[in-house]
C-alpha cells in the first residue's frame, strides 16, 4: 500500500542541517525527526510502529507495558512527564491527548529516555502532533464496538494552503460511547491545526483540540467492610440507578509552538499549551462495606461543578558544537506551569442496604451543596543540560535545575494553607557503545511532582497533597541481534513518598516507597510479514515508615502486581494479499488488594485476537478490522491501589473498524 510521505517536514529539516553544519545537524534535528505527517488512518497499526515494548499508541490502537498513566508501577501524568513535540506539557483530566491530532504516544524508560535534556522518574509520555504534507487527504474512520452501544465516525482533512508555507489539520468525530461498566454517552470530538514555515529554518505550529461527552454516568465504587474481595457481579448490566445522571464532560486543549535556527549553531523552542477539564452534573454511586454476599452501604454523593485549568509551556535554546568525532550540546531551559482546581462542596445522601452490581430504583436525589475548595499552583524550573557524545565511545549528560513551586488551598472557612519547596534537581545520563550493536546505559535522576488527591474514602476526599522529592536509579543493555530484532534489558530504582490513610483515616504520607524492578523488550521482525512485539516487568514494591512498624498497614502496596508481561504479534505475510491477523497475550500477576496485606488478587491471563484486511478500491486505501479483547472472558476484580476501590476487570468485547484515506 502506498504510503504519502511528509515532504515538507523532510524538506525543512534537510535545510536546516545544511544551515546550521554538519555537526549541528545530529543534535538539532532531534526536536524534529519524529514529527510524524499525513492523517493515514487506513495505515494506522501500534505493533508495527512500535520500536520497543514498553508502550505505544497510533490512532485507537495501543499496545505495550506502559501507558501515560502507568510506568513503573506509576504514573507519567502525575509525575508531571508528558512532553507534546519535545516539549513540557501539563494536561489537565484523565483522557489522553486527542488521536485525532496525535500522530503517537510513546513511553520513554531506560536509554529511550536519555535523548530528553531533561529527563524525569517514571518514565516519559512522549506525544507526537500529526502535521500536514504537501498534499491533500481525506481520511474516514469509523467504528462499531467494544460494546453493543457503542459507534462512531470520524473525518479528517490533511491540506497544504500555500504550497510550503502554510497547511492545515481538521477532524471532527462523533458518536456514542459505551464504557467497561456499560454507562452510555454521546461525543462529539473536533480539532485543528495550522503549520506555518516561513522559511527553511523556522516553523510556528497552532492547534486547538475539544471533547464534548453528555449523558454519562459514573462508575461504581465499592470498597469491601473486611479483608475479602466482593462478590462475581454481572459484568453486562449497568449498576446505577434507574434514573439518568447525565453527567457532562468537556475538555479543551489549545497549543502554540515555535522553533527557528537563530543563530549558526543555535536552535530556540517554545511552546504554550492551556488545558482545561469540567465535568457538570457530577454524581457517584458509593458502596460502603460491602459483604461477601454482595450487600453494602449505599450512599449517592454529588459536587458542584469541578473544574481543573493550566497554562504550561518551556522555552528552550540548544547549541551544537562539532570537534572531529566530539559533539558538543548545551540545553538552557525553562518551563513551568499555572494551575488552578475547583473542588469539594459535596453532599451525600445515604439509600440504606444494597446490593452491588444490580440496578438500584431510588428517587433522583436533591442534593444541598455547599462552596466549593479553591487550589492553585504555582510551579515553575530553570536549568542547563550538557551532552557530550564520542562517536564510536559512548555518550554522557549532566543536567542541573532549580525548582519552584507553591501551592495554595483555600477551604470555606478556613484559612488558606500554602506549601512551597524550591528544590535543587539534577540528573547524569551514561551510555557505552561496546559495539555497533551493543550499548550500555545507566542514569540517576531527582524529580519534582504532585503528590495526588486523596481517595473518596478519606475522611479528606478530593484534597491535593504536597509536592514530592522523587529518585530515580536505572541501568541496562541494548542489544540488537540483527537489522530487525533489538533487545533491551534494564534495572531500576524509584523512591518517592508513600501516602495513605493514617489512623485518623485522613490521606497524607505515611512513610516511603520504592519500586525495585527488571524490565524487557523485544522486537523483532523474524519472517517476512511477521513483526513481534513482547515485553516483561519485574516488580518489588516495598513501603517503609512507622505506620508499617506499627502494623497500620503492610509493607506490600496493593493493586501492583509483581509480573507484566505483554506479547504482541502481527503477521500479513504479501502473499496474503491484504490480510493479516493480529494477537496480544496479556499476564498480571497475583497482588495484594488490601493495605494490610491479607488478601490478594488472583493473576490474570487475557488474550486478545484481530483480523485485519487492507485494500484499495479506484485509488483510495482502506482496511476493515475486527478484533476480540478478552477472548475467554476472564474475571477478577482490579483494586485502585491505596484507595481500595474495587473494579470488575473488562468482559470480552468486540470492535469492527473501518478506514479509508481518499
Amino acid at each position: 500500500m502506498p504510503v504519502r510521505k511528509n515532504i515538507t517536514h523532510s524538506k525543512f529539516a534537510a535545510r536546516s542541517i545544511t544551515r546550521t553544519g554538519k555537526g549541528a545537524a545530529i543534535a538539532l534535528t532531534l526536536a524534529l525527526s519524529s514529527l510524524s505527517a499525513h492523517a493515514q488512518r487506513a495505515s494506522e497499526n501500534a505493533v508495527t510502529s512500535a520500536q520497543d515494548a514498553f508502550g505505544t499508541s497510533v490512532g485507537d490502537d495501543t499496545i505495550g507495558l506502559y501507558s501515560s498513566t502507568e510506568a513503573r508501577g506509576f504514573s507519567p501524568k502525575d509525575a508531571g512527564n508528558f512532553r507534546l513535540d519535545g516539549l513540557y506539557y501539563d494536561q489537565q483530566g484523565n483522557f489522553g491527548f486527542s488521536n485525532q491530532l496525535s500522530s503517537r504516544t510513546s513511553i520513554r524508560v531506560g536509554l529511550s529516555a536519555q535523548s530528553y535534556p531533561f529527563p524525569a522518574p517514571t518514565g516519559i509520555a512522549d506525544i507526537r502532533l500529526r502535521l500536514p504534507g504537501e498534499e491533500t487527504l481525506i481520511s474516514f474512520s469509523s467504528h462499531y464496538g467494544p460494546y453493543g452501544s457503542s459507534y462512531g465516525a470520524q473525518v479528517d482533512l490533511d491540506t497544504p494552503i500555500i504550497d510550503k508555507k502554510l497547511g492545515a489539520v481538521l477532524s471532527v468525530g462523533a458518536g456514542q460511547k459505551e464504557l467497561d461498566f456499560h454507562s452510555i454517552f454521546n461525543y462529539l470530538d473536533f480539532s485543528g491545526l495550522l503549520r506555518w514555515t516561513p522559511n527553511d529554518s523556522t516553523e510556528f505550529i497552532s492547534f486547538l483540540q475539544h471533547s464534548d461527552a453528555d449523558n454519562g454516568e459514573s462508575n461504581p465504587f465499592i470498597f469491601t467492610g473486611g479483608a475479602f474481595l466482593p462478590p462475581k457481579v454481572d459484568r453486562d448490566v449497568l449498576a446505577g440507578p434507574d434514573f439518568k445522571q447525565g453527567r457532562h464532560r468537556t475538555q479543551t486543549n489549545i497549543g502554540l509552538i515555535g522553533r527557528s535556527t537563530v543563530f549558526e549553531n543555535w536552535r530556540l523552542q517554545a511552546g504554550l499549551f492551556r488545558s482545561t477539564n469540567k465535568l457538570e452534573n457530577d454524581f457517584s454511586m458509593l458502596y460502603r462495606n460491602t459483604q461477601p454476599d454482595g450487600t453494602a452501604d449505599l450512599s449517592v454523593r454529588s459536587r458542584p461543578t469541578p473544574w481543573l485549568g493550566s497554562y504550561s509551556g518551556e522555552v528552550r535554546a540548544s547549541g551544537v558544537y562539532t570537534e572531529g568525532p566530539r559533539r558538543h550540546t548545551l540545553h538552557f531551559s525553562a518551563k513551568g506551569r499555572a494551575g488552578k482546581r475547583l473542588f469539594g462542596g459535596e453532599d451525600t445522601i445515604a439509600y440504606g442496604t444494597a446490593m452491588i452490581g444490580d440496578p438500584v430504583a431510588i428517587p433522583k436525589p436533591t442534593f444541598n451543596l455547599g462552596p466549593q475548595s479553591r487550589d492553585k499552583i504555582r510551579h515553575g524550573t530553570v536549568g542547563a543540560s550538557y551532552v557530550g557524545l564520542w562517536r564510536g565511545i559512548g555518550e554522557i549528560s549532566v543536567g542541573l535545575q532549580k525548582a519552584f513551586y507553591r501551592r495554595t488551598v483555600n477551604h470555606p472557612a478556613r484559612t488558606p494553607a500554602t506549601t512551597r519547596n524550591n528544590p535543587w534537581l539534577y540528573n547524569g545520563t551514561i551510555a557505552l557503545y561496546a559495539s555497533d550493536t551493543l550499548t550500555f546505559y545507566g542514569s540517576y535522576t531527582r524529580g519534582l511532582e504532585d503528590s495526588g488527591i486523596a481517595p473518596e474514602n478519606a475522611a479528606n476526599p478530593g484534597e491535593a497533597l504536597a509536592a514530592s522529592l522523587t529518585e530515580q536509579v536505572d541501568a541496562g543493555l541494548r542489544y540488537k541481534i540483527t537489522s530487525s530484532t533489538t533487545f533491551v534489558a534494564g534495572v531500576f530504582e524509584v523512591s518517592k513518598p508513600y501516602f495513605d490513610r493514617d489512623l485518623t483515616n485522613l490521606f497524607t504520607q505515611v512513610g516511603s516507597l520504592r519500586h525495585r524492578g527488571v524490565e524487557m523488550s523485544l522486537s523483532a521482525a523474524p519472517l517476512e510479514g511477521l513483526k513481534v512485539v513482547a515485553g516483561a516487568m519485574f516488580l518489588q514494591a516495598r513501603i517503609s515508615g512507622s505506620t508499617v512498624d506499627q502494623g497500620v498497614i503492610g509493607e506490600v502496596p496493593p493493586g501492583r502486581p509483581p509480573v507484566l508481561v505483554r506479547f504482541n504479534a502481527n503477521y500479513g505475510p504479501a502473499a496474503w494479499r491484504g490480510f493479516s491477523i493480529n494477537g496480544q497475550v496479556n499476564y498480571e500477576g497475583a497482588h495484594n488488594a488490601n493495605r494490610i496485606n491479607t488478601i490478594k488478587v488472583s493473576s490474570l491471563t487475557t488474550l486478545d485476537l484481530g483480523a485485519r484486511y487492507d485494500f484499495e478500491v479506484s485509488g483510495v486505501d482502506a482496511s476493515l478490522r475486527f478484533d476480540v479483547k478478552n477472548l475467554t472472558d476472564e474475571y477478577i476484580w482490579t483494586v485502585s491501589g491505596a484507595s481500595g476501590q474495587y473494579t470488575p476487570s473488562p468482559a470480552r468485547r468486540y470492535t469492527l473498524r473501518l478506514a479509508a484515506d481518499f
